[in-house]
């Protein structure tokens, strides 16, 4: 029989479908790089997440590899030229948690407007501060999101509900149907937006792509949302311009010190940028859950199957 090789968890019912389609599965979830490499060489398909590397060396050694599907979105962990040059097709899923990540973010937007985390740890230490927690209406903002991709466009779909201006900037697309958002260009949405969310791919010229220099373009004082790669921005930066006011306040579900499993260090080997980040009260901080619903996980295994 046809074997596919699991090594994340997945929904049930992709399995089910690989099995109807007469494909034999094997689910080893504690697996690493190189367990992987002395594997027998006996599988047609892979589903991964982000367990770990598929560098040359790992797709080298499953010469038999005719795709791989990869539950979620980014495959930076994947070496795409190799996997193209041997004929194994790579199927991502970035619709599966697109609408997951944009109520995340819809519900870090909120929660920062409201002054919801710091209000409730103040109420819970017997400060009743009503004035200090004043907050601002999301009708009222303009919302920059830079990437309009899966995650952006359901983001902006989100947004329009509430009638706030939705400003766009995507280096690679442009000429969007879409009639509740205007188009402009990165200097534009960085002067003139009151919220900035980023939803970019980790490719190797995103690095760092939020930074000092960008940050201080920002003219309204914005709340920073970064649900996509934590290595889109780098934190010092990040945390100079929280300090010297460029930016009012951040809402972080990822950040670069995460490994490829998406953990980050244990707290004894944290270094000053990290603490200086987990202390500073005008930052919200997930451990990159956007995506992660039960919704999503079902709607993953949905796209994968219809895609291959």
């Amino acid at each position: 029989m046809k074997k596919i090789l699991i090594v994340d968890k997945v929904h049930p019912y992709l399995v089910e479908q690989f099995t109807s389609r007469g494909y034999l599965c094997e689910t080893i979830l504690k697996i690493s790089h190189n367990e992987f490499i002395y594997l027998n060489d006996d599988y047609v398909g892979l589903v991964i997440r982000s367990k770990f590397n598929l560098d040359k060396e790992a797709l080298a050694s499953k010469k038999n590899l005719k795709f791989i599907i990869r539950i979620g979105s980014g495959t930076e962990h994947i070496s795409l030229p190799f996997a193209s040059a041997n004929g194994i097709k790579i199927i991502s899923t970035p619709e599966g948690n697109a609408p997951s990540v944009a109520e995340h973010c819809l519900g870090m937007l909120l929660s920062a407007l409201k002054k919801i985390p710091t209000a409730d740890q103040e109420v819970r230490n017997g400060e009743w501060l009503r004035e200090k927690n004043k907050g601002a209406e999301l009708s009222s903002q303009t919302v920059g999101i830079i990437g309009f991709g899966h995650t952006g466009k359901a983001f902006a779909k989100l947004l329009s509900i509430f009638g706030c201006k939705i400003l766009v900037y995507d280096k690679f697309k442009s000429g969007f149907k879409e009639t509740h958002i205007e188009e402009v260009s990165l200097d534009e949405l960085l002067q003139r937006s009151t919220v900035i969310s980023l939803h970019i791919n980790y490719l190797p010229e995103n690095h760092y792509f939020i930074n000092k220099t960008l940050l201080q373009k920002a003219k309204q004082k914005p709340i920073f949302i970064n649900s996509s790669r934590g290595l889109a921005v780098n934190t010092a930066d990040l945390i100079f311009a929280l300090d010297e006011d460029y930016i009012a306040f951040a809402c972080l579900d990822v950040l670069e010190y995460e490994n490829v499993n998406l953990q980050i260090p244990p707290q004894a080997e944290w270094h000053d940028t990290l603490w200086r980040l987990t202390s500073n009260k005008n930052v919200l901080l997930t451990p990159h859950t956007a995506g992660q619903t039960f919704d999503a996980e079902l709607r993953h295994a949905e796209v994968a199957i219809k895609k291959l």
